[in-house]
């Protein structure tokens, strides 16, 4: 006898009771939620290998985001969508990826983030920034709006929100994001799976306590509020055109027209009340940001320009008002930092070899383990890209708001002066955007003014295999995405993360260092910089071709104290390419040259100078 297809079809669940069928992607999450509880604690932060976080996380870990996945793929193809459990699946995969480091290291990452409490610490004590100590004061905003934070709470210092800080406001970034989705003008699927493509593969550690993060939830919340309020009009032709490009060509003269550059091509069904009352707020929330951050408010002013040519922004003044803020805030407020470094600010513009050498380039460098990391962080980037150039591609839409929200930052990289990481932020700012194209790549919209530009792919009598290649489709991209981002995110947590010794160290050494002192460091993979910003000097060597180099500086530095520590080390072995062992034999040199050991740990220890 003949089993017909759709019998085939609904073995799925196989035979599974009505109730779990119906929750089966929420009991999924749950259970995957309970492996990562077991997970965490059954890792053991002091056997961290070379290959950082994920060398200390066991099975439980990966079972229980394969589960969250695969409940998250289900849900995802569940008619009608459920916006609530999808909802909660996406904050379970946010916990996998950004609250585990958080929950198993013992002391918050990343030494930039102990030296902005050292900041908020001086604003807090003495109700003004320090000009002309480090060019970050010259853009105070964040920084005194932690002091705010903590006279308020009551605490005596920033330390406790940096631990957690990550996971906090990944979640609060969710909220925007979840509204872009929605304007976007993407499908309701592709908008949730645009959502996981952007936490599977948001490897970027820029959320660490900073202003960049603070700054990132402020980008994300101005271009939400602008998708909320605005919707393209249709696009009208001047008469029957031939031909499918020659349409595309007509349809792409429109955007240098006056009409959409002062605004005439979008609308907007809010009354004139509440939209200026809204703009107002956005208004606030660009300057603050151009007060708190070098970069981001120009990322804002590409960001809002490209809405404008895309008809999703209903007048320039937003533009100009924040390019006004950003250039204004530069001019005048950061005086302190651009009088005599002009060519810091302006000297890379146009030069994107020499940024592109700082940004990729120069990465791509250290030992086997630091090289398998940057490596697979650039094929995980890459991936996403592609997969999003295939969105864009398939898909139908009235705008082409999200392939120039993409594209935008980029052109960041021949104006920006911001380093090393100029390019990681690029890729930062485009990076919902470019989720959601690739989310396109599976769910692509079938109508809208602006047609595919390949044919649609003809299922016909496949049609009820689909929806499982769908659901296998979804499970393989955003879990092959999440488990590089555990790989990547925390492969530099071997010398970026810090134990409770080297904390005890750091602090033993501010309690016993006396104003006008130095403390000595081999580099600066040390939680330290959070207190005495200005009685207390911290002394680096800064990279040198070999080891026995940082010990002649610091001897010849003669710092009071001098802190040798387990995340030092691993710098030196996993990026240098120094010895294993090599601030051992430093250590030696020290109590040759005079110095003591006067406290030590597991995983620090602190040596004084004779008198």
């Amino acid at each position: 006898m003949r089993v017909p297809a759709t019998s085939i079809m609904r073995r799925d669940f196989i035979e599974l009771p009505e109730p779990i069928r119906r929750f089966l992607g929420p009991i999924l999450g749950v259970i995957g939620f309970l492996f990562w509880l077991l997970a965490v604690h059954d890792a053991d932060y002091l056997k961290m290998g070379a290959y950082g976080l994920v060398s200390i996380l066991g099975w439980p870990y990966f079972v229980g985001l394969v589960l969250v996945v695969a409940g998250f793929a289900i849900e995802l193809m569940r008619t009608p969508l459920r916006s609530r459990w999808l909802l909660f699946l996406i904050v379970l995969l946010a916990i996998f990826l950004y609250g585990t480091a958080c929950a198993v290291e013992p002391v918050a990452e990343l030494t930039d983030s102990w030296i902005h409490t050292g900041f908020i610490q001086y604003i807090f004590q003495n109700g003004h920034p320090l000009n002309g100590y480090d060019a970050r004061f010259s853009w105070p905003g964040a920084f005194s709006l932690g002091a705010i934070l903590v006279n308020f709470t009551g605490q005596a210092n920033a330390v406790g929100f940096l631990r957690w800080f990550p996971i906090f406001i990944e979640l609060a970034n969710l909220a925007p994001l979840l509204v872009m989705a929605r304007f976007s003008g993407v499908s309701r699927r592709a908008g949730w799976l645009g959502i996981a493509i952007y936490y599977a593969t948001n490897w970027i550690f820029q959320d660490y306590f900073s202003p960049q993060a603070l700054n990132y939830f402020f980008y994300l919340v101005l271009i939400a509020a602008v998708l909320a309020i605005w919707q393209p009009r249709r696009i009208r032709g001047d008469g029957p055109v031939r031909g499918p490009w020659r349409e595309r060509v007509a349809q792409s003269r429109k955007i240098i027209t006056h009409s959409r550059f002062v605004g005439d091509d979008a609308a907007t069904t809010w009354g004139s009340i509440e939209t200026m009352s809204v703009v107002g707020l956005l208004g606030l929330i660009c300057l603050a940001s151009a007060i708190s951050h070098q970069l981001t408010p120009y990322a804002m002013v590409l960001a809002l320009a490209a809405c404008l040519v895309t008809r999703r922004l209903g007048r320039p003044e937003l533009v100009l008002l924040v390019a006004m803020f950003a250039f204004g805030w530069l001019s005048l407020g950061a005086s302190n930092y651009w009088v005599g470094h002009l060519s810091v600010i302006f000297g890379s513009i146009g030069a994107v070899s020499s940024t592109l050498s700082s940004n990729v380039t120069s990465r791509v460098s250290g030992g086997s383990t630091h090289l398998l990391v940057v490596e697979i962080r650039i094929l995980l980037t890459g991936v996403v890209y592609l997969l999003a150039g295939i969105g864009f591609l398939r898909r139908y839409t009235d705008s082409r708001l999200l392939e120039a929200l993409a594209g935008a930052p980029f052109i960041l990289v021949a104006a920006q002066s911001y380093g090393g990481e100029g390019l990681l932020r690029v890729v930062l700012f485009g990076l919902p955007f470019v989720g959601l194209l690739a989310a396109s790549a599976i769910f692509p919209s079938q109508s809208g003014s602006i047609r595919s530009l390949v044919p649609r792919i003809a299922i016909g009598k496949y049609a009820l295999i689909g929806r499982p290649i769908l659901r296998l489709a979804v499970v393989a991209v955003v879990l092959s995405f999440a488990l590089a981002t555990t790989i990547v995110r925390g492969g530099n947590d071997g010398y970026e993360s810090f134990s409770s010794g080297e904390l005890a160290a750091v602090n033993y050494a501010y309690a016993h260092v006396s104003a006008g002192e130095t403390i000595g460091i081999t580099n600066y993979y040390l939680p330290i910089g959070q207190r005495d910003i200005t009685t207390v000097g911290v002394y680096d060597p800064g990279i040198t071709s070999s080891y026995q180099k940082i010990g002649r500086l610091l001897l010849r530095a003669q710092p009071a104290l001098i802190i040798l520590s387990q995340s030092t080390e691993a710098y030196g072995e996993q990026v240098t390419g120094y010895p294993v062992g090599w601030e051992a034999t430093l250590e030696t040199t020290f109590v040759n040259h005079g110095y003591q050991i006067v406290a030590h740990w597991t995983t620090a220890t602190v040596l004084k100078a004779s008198t």
